[in-house]
């Protein structure tokens, strides 16, 4: 293990307790501010340490497809290079449409498979995503947090799925409450997410990543939305996280001079070139060097940037890219007086200590740290109690599914009251059936289209810093929704059936609940399969248009009777209509099987549907197995889930290896928006 000395700095007594000789990360640094939780920066007690991690990469180029003309591609990144050292804040900055986010996205790997050229390094060896994502972690621009937790809840689920049983709960909440006292969130703890402001949501979001002492963090644009003392805070925060051992990458737009000084490193692009790489304290005498002469009452940042905006001229872009090589350059330095480059091992000018004569001893990370420390079972019933609390403190859309299915149930109740043994009202009998359908079509589905869509960054920022696999939380998302659809279907069912006069046989009834229970589970998974690849806009839109072709194939041909001709296509067609099978399910439960005669009241002449036999064959029904029906719906509903399942997992890698489909979604995106979820 590596050795670093540590630059001095008091140590709070009160931490005493907390001192940790083994951890890479035992160094202490002093920080502009001189909170007490910030005056050390002590290793993580507990969690393993790991060894040093140097990204280098070159010539890296991205291109896009270019909406305006879609044979050509638009260029992002043009051949850039560059090297991001462990125990240094390094920031990527750059104008807009400059590549800085392309660029840290590129090099953590998130959330794609994106296709690129050139080499990206890791420790000098070639990296492998699959191990570089178990040492990384992504911290999106937007702070996406769960509302029904607080802080403390929230980090305990991360230490559970990220530590597994590699330590007692004991030790996991120590090692909470230290991370949470050097993040300064000790007194949110048990403030709810929601209550949080701006800083805390930022803090808590590096804190949820922290669990497990991961040695890469990337940033995409920390300070966003913050103030200036929080954007201050949390790069101070962050430069102790760097100083502590780690590789902290962030892309920034336009820092403040304070922040400026804050940074380590600073790698400026523009026009998705190199422009700039090395100590921020080195940027005015670079520009000086190239005939620019920044004011003294102007932030160099900013000017820098303005430069990279053109707003000197177009003739500086490219002297610029050829003084640092496009970042071949790993830290500009200013020439001696005797025209020599001075050394650039070393930088004390951004107020921290360079390691990189720790650099020339880059170790081999160990696969035991590369190991989940959480099995698939864990996962799953750690996510399953989750899903289940969200649902319980959300107390407002509780109230209103149940009261929306009691008055649902009891408006058509009303409606079809004492139908159900009447021979005179056969085919009424016939329309409460289709409103079981109905509703077991409308009611599971529209709120997966509300809410997937807007679930889906919390999936993303907890499944691609590995959390838990995709597979347990698709397990427990839909498992979470068995216990209250059934006792919505239990309430439901039992008062329609009831004013109804349906027949009083429990197996009938047990019939006709399995076959609406299992249309409800079909359209949870039709919804989910709908939202897994659409935006909110489009998928509250898709899943109601979608459903109406649905609703009319399952009651074509109803009606005409016994032997009426139906082309095969039709069939093949009705047969795609899981309604279809739903209905022919609930008809077969309420008129099967043996039903007894229905009653024929006084007042009528002929009574033609007195016989179930009668009924079934007017309808068109005689020939149908309630087996077969259940067999089906079973069927679609094993297909939705698979089918929902693959997307969500194509969407989170953003890969279509198949070059038909991806043809097709850029087809669809281009001219109809319906594949776009990019919000």
């Amino acid at each position: 293990m590596q050795t670093a000395s540590s630059l001095k700095g008091s140590t709070n007594s009160q931490n005493s307790s907390l001192q940790y000789s083994s951890d890479i990360n035992a160094i202490s640094l002093e920080l502009p501010d001189h909170s007490e939780d910030f005056q050390s920066v002590n290793g993580l007690k507990y969690l393993p340490s790991w060894p040093t991690v140097n990204l280098h990469f070159t010539e890296l180029s991205y291109e896009v497809p270019d909406q305006a003309n879609a044979s050509k591609t638009k260029a992002i990144l043009r051949g850039v290079n560059g090297v991001f050292h462990s125990h240094e804040l390094t920031a990527i900055m750059g104008p807009s449409g400059s590549g800085k986010t392309t660029l840290l996205n590129l090099l953590a790997g998130f959330g794609s498979a994106v296709r690129y050229s050139g080499d990206i390094l890791v420790n000098s060896s070639p990296r492998d995503m699959r191990v570089f994502r178990k040492m990384s972690r992504y911290i999106m621009q937007t702070d996406v947090l769960d509302p029904q937790f607080s802080v403390h809840e929230m980090m305990l689920l991360a230490a559970n799925l990220k530590l597994g049983n590699e330590l007692n709960l004991e030790q996991k909440l120590e090692v909470i409450d230290e991370i949470l006292g050097m993040l300064r969130l000790k007194g949110s703890k048990d403030t709810m997410a929601l209550k949080l402001s701006g800083g805390e949501r930022k803090r808590l979001c590096i804190a949820l990543e922290l669990v497990n002492n991961p040695p890469v963090i990337f940033l995409d644009e920390p300070t966003t939305g913050l103030d200036d003392l929080s954007s201050s805070q949390c790069i101070a925060l962050l430069k102790m996280l760097a100083a502590g051992g780690r590789t902290v990458i962030c892309s920034i737009h336009t820092p403040s001079g304070k922040i400026f000084e804050m940074l380590d490193t600073v790698y400026v692009l523009a026009e998705g070139q190199c422009i700039y790489q090395g100590s921020g304290s080195n940027i005015v005498p670079y520009m000086q060097q190239l005939g620019l002469r920044c004011p003294i009452t102007h932030n160099p940042a900013d000017f820098i940037i303005e430069v990279a905006c053109l707003e000197y001229g177009k003739c500086y872009h490219n002297p610029m890219v050829e003084a640092v090589g496009n970042g071949k350059v790993a830290r500009w330095t200013p020439p001696s007086k005797d025209g020599k480059v001075t050394p650039t091992k070393t930088d004390t000018t951004s107020g921290a200590s360079s390691f990189y004569e720790m650099d020339q001893f880059e170790e081999e990370i160990s696969p035991k740290l590369l190991q989940a420390k959480c099995s698939w079972w864990m996962q799953y019933k750690l996510l399953l109690v989750r899903m289940l609390i969200q649902m319980w403190r959300d107390k407002s859309y509780i109230k209103l599914k149940f009261y929306m299915n009691i008055v649902l149930a009891l408006l058509v109740g009303s409606l079809y009251f004492g139908m159900g043994t009447s021979a005179s009202k056969a085919l009424f009998n016939f329309g409460f059936m289709f409103t079981i359908v109905i509703a077991y079509l409308y009611l599971p589905m529209m709120p997966v289209l509300l809410y997937f869509p807007t679930e889906i960054n919390l999936l993303k920022r907890e499944y691609n810093n590995q959390w838990y696999r995709l597979s347990s939380y698709y397990a427990a998302m839909v498992s979470s929704k068995l216990p209250s659809m059934f006792v919505l279907a239990i309430i439901y069912l039992s008062i329609v059936y009831l004013m109804s006069s349906q027949p009083l046989e429990w197996f009938r009834f047990a019939m006709l609940f399995t076959i609406a229970f299992v249309t409800a589970l079909t359209s949870d998974s039709f919804g989910l399969l709908i939202s897994s690849r659409l935006s909110l806009v489009n998928a509250m839109f898709m899943g109601p248009v979608v459903a109406v072709p649905l609703i009319l194939l399952s009651i074509h041909g109803i009606g005409y009777g016994r032997g009426t001709y139906i082309s095969p296509l039709m069939r093949f067609l009705m047969h795609l209509s899981f309604l279809r099978h739903s209905m022919e399910g609930l008809v077969a439960s309420l008129y099967d099987y043996g039903r007894a005669d229905t009653i024929c009241e006084d007042t009528e002449i002929f009574c033609s549907f007195k016989k179930s036999k009668v009924l079934l064959a007017f309808l068109g029904f005689e020939d149908m197995h309630y087996l077969w029906s259940l067999t089906c719906l079973i069927g679609f509903y094993l297909f939705f889930t698979v089918a929902a399942y693959i997307m969500i997992r194509q969407r989170l890698k953003k890969s279509a290896a198949n070059p038909i489909f991806l043809y097709v979604l850029q087809l669809l995106s281009k001219y109809f928006n319906f594949t776009s979820y990019n919000y």
